[in-house]
């Protein structure tokens, strides 16, 4: 009896592996098939997970009047007494042009001259406030979008 070679071993080899890969292929396709014809899948979502997404989605729409811009920060203050107080005196000047406003961001009251959406008009705005509040700074803040 003649030894077969080495590459007709392999060659059968071959086949039989192309057979296995086409019958697990076969299988996975049926069970796809068998996965589609079953219909729709329904999911019960708990109302508390209902709730907590509708008032997420809420917030998300309340939020979309808002940009990122500008404010100028001109002091802060622990008392709301003390920022009510340096409001009044900056509203004098740039109130009517700007609008000041006290924010309290734990733990202080900070007061803000104005929302710019440019960088170019709160420098400008900083240039003339400073003047008055040689402290004041231009802080990067979430502001409201502005009416065109």
């Amino acid at each position: 009896m003649k030894p077969k070679r080495f590459s007709t071993l392999f060659a059968s080899f071959s086949n039989m592996r192309k057979s296995w890969i086409l019958a697990v292929l076969f299988l996975l396709s049926e069970s796809i098939q068998e996965a589609k014809a079953q219909g729709r899948v329904e999911v019960e979502v708990e109302p508390s997970v209902k709730v907590m997404e509708e008032t997420r989605t809420a917030r998300r729409k309340a939020n979309s009047d808002k940009v990122r811009g500008y404010r100028i920060l001109i002091g802060f203050f622990s008392s709301r007494a003390e920022a009510e107080a340096l409001k009044e005196q900056a509203n004098e000047p740039f109130g009517g042009k700007y609008g000041v406003t006290v924010i309290y961001d734990e733990p202080n009251f900070k007061v803000y001259v104005g929302q710019f959406t440019l960088s170019d008009d709160a420098d400008a705005a900083l240039v003339e406030i400073r003047r008055k509040f040689s402290g004041a700074t231009r802080i990067s803040d979430i502001i409201r979008r502005q009416a065109k």
